[in-house]
């Protein structure tokens, strides 16, 4: 796994899956699907969709943009619950998706603490092997580097 920020990995973003939050307006799902041909509507309807069921939703095959609950990373700040979400996302991933890169967006806007120990604990997952390439958005680095 590796964290970046967003300029580091912008000219080969199409390459990635995206797993971010589900937030409309200005935030990193809008960022996301804006090179694809997602309406306000689908990105609400989403937005709205994961946050009332408070499980991962995405747009695949739509467009591969994926989102954790809201709540997740504005309200509750609590590493074992984002981890949990991350492994439904990598069980979806393997059974449906079948992403081998995957981008983890949780720019809010800066990757609090407790985000990056949920991304370490969910590595324990056996679903995560299924990814080649894990990349961490984070701003706030320098250069691409390895975690953890």
């Amino acid at each position: 796994m590796k964290i970046a920020n967003f300029n580091s990995i912008w000219a080969r973003r199409h390459a990635f899956h995206v797993l971010t939050y589900a937030e409309e307006g200005f935030a990193p799902l809008n960022q996301h699907t804006k090179d694809w041909d997602i309406t306000k509507d689908t990105l609400v309807e989403l937005a709205d969709e994961v946050n009332l069921r408070n499980q991962p939703g995405s747009l695949y095959p739509q467009a591969p943009v994926s989102a954790v609950p809201r709540s997740l990373l504005r309200d509750l700040n609590d590493a074992e619950a984002l981890c949990l979400s991350l492994e439904d996302f990598y069980r979806f991933n393997v059974a449906r998706i079948r992403a081998t890169k995957v981008l983890l967006d949780f720019r809010t806007p800066n990757v609090e603490r407790f985000v990056l120990k949920a991304i370490e604990r969910a590595l324990r997952s056996p679903d995560v092997g299924f990814i080649d390439e894990l990349i961490v958005i984070d701003d706030n680095a320098k250069q691409e580097t390895s975690f953890p």
